[in-house]
């Protein structure tokens, strides 16, 4: 797996975040085009996930599919050494014991972009029929 710096990291949170075309270009440009495909992949864009594999970045994609649920994925994570990818995925759903475990490794740019991530799903889960029900009060009074 690739080291990125804290630069690339801070792209990466603002895609997540807004996902705007400058953000998009520099992270081309500077020659970073899986974090992009990862991405469009966790939004579920199917050729990014394609493009992920085709282009030799397996543990990228394991991470996608680990993110949606499959376990087999994060174990394949764990067996081939990407132990802090694993926790990534893990701390996109807010485990404080993978949050922990990436604070000990030193790698605040994947929890930063975990953090985002979660955020984010926070945000559209308040934004559903639920989140809707329960700003307007108790709907069964």
């Amino acid at each position: 797996m690739k080291n990125y710096s804290d630069e690339v990291f801070g792209r990466m949170v603002m895609i997540v975040r807004k996902d705007n075309d400058l953000d998009r270009e520099w992270m081309i440009n500077n020659g970073h085009r899986e974090l992009l495909e990862f991405w469009d992949a966790i939004e579920n864009m199917e050729g990014s996930f394609k493009w992920l594999l085709e282009n030799n970045f397996k543990q990228l994609a394991a991470a996608v599919d680990a993110i949606h649920g499959d376990d087999k994925a994060k174990l394949f994570l764990m067996k081939c050494g990407e132990r802090d990818l694993a926790a990534f995925v893990d701390a996109c759903s807010g485990s404080k014991t993978a949050i922990s475990f990436l604070l000990k490794q030193d790698q605040k740019g994947w929890l930063l972009v975990a953090k985002e991530i979660y955020d984010k799903d926070a945000k559209a889960e308040k934004g559903g029929i639920w989140g809707m029900l329960f700003n307007l009060g108790n709907p069964f009074r």
